[in-house]
């Protein structure tokens, strides 16, 4: 009986194949994941944004915004868009002592939706301008809590930098003697 020892093509693709095939699933699978925690970064920011949107002061608005740059990085043109956007909204929040602060309040929220709007579209979500502009839910209460605590931290700034001092009464506690009458005439 004779041996036949040649390798025909065929042979050889089968040996690739049996270890290859394995390798490139796991590579495959690989990517499959990465393109997956890249959407859901970009979906995480999305919803951060989306949640904060009443109160951009919230470390996780400030957190999202930052991140922008990072996970809507790429060649498309949606992605170019949202950074395009960003870079916009970035060049007016660092704006140095603006002579109107009310319309910078306004043009503020203008370049905030219309970042909104441009990750909304990236993602593949279906929001115009006015739904991201007005429906949203934003308590009173919420409102007033930040605002005392504006006035609060204000005033303490001002007295720990000694732009003003801190004021002290003293009175009498109830149940006190009264004060001697020549210190009430005085």
């Amino acid at each position: 009986m004779a041996w036949d020892f040649t390798v025909k093509i065929t042979d050889v693709a089968i040996i690739v194949a049996t270890f290859m095939g394995p390798i490139a699933a796991v590579q495959a699978q690989k990517w499959l994941e990465r393109g997956r925690d890249v959407k859901q970064r970009r979906i995480a920011i999305f919803r951060a944004l989306m949640a904060t949107r009443a109160n951009v002061l919230a470390p996780a608005h400030v957190e999202a915004l930052n991140s922008i740059p990072i996970d809507f990085f790429g060649r498309s043109q949606s992605l170019k868009d949202v950074i395009a956007a960003w870079n916009v909204l970035l060049d007016h929040l660092n704006a140095r002592n603006p002579p109107d602060m009310n319309r910078w309040g306004e043009r503020r929220v203008e370049l905030f939706i219309s970042l909104l709007f441009k990750i909304s579209q990236c993602l593949g979500y279906e929001f115009t301008e006015l739904d991201l502009k007005n429906d949203f839910y934003a308590p009173q209460g919420h409102q007033a809590v930040q605002t005392d605590q504006e006035v609060i931290r204000r005033g303490f700034a001002e007295v720990f930098s000694g732009a003003h001092p801190f004021p002290v009464e003293i009175r009498n506690p109830p149940g006190a003697p009264a004060a001697p009458a020549q210190q009430r005439d005085q």
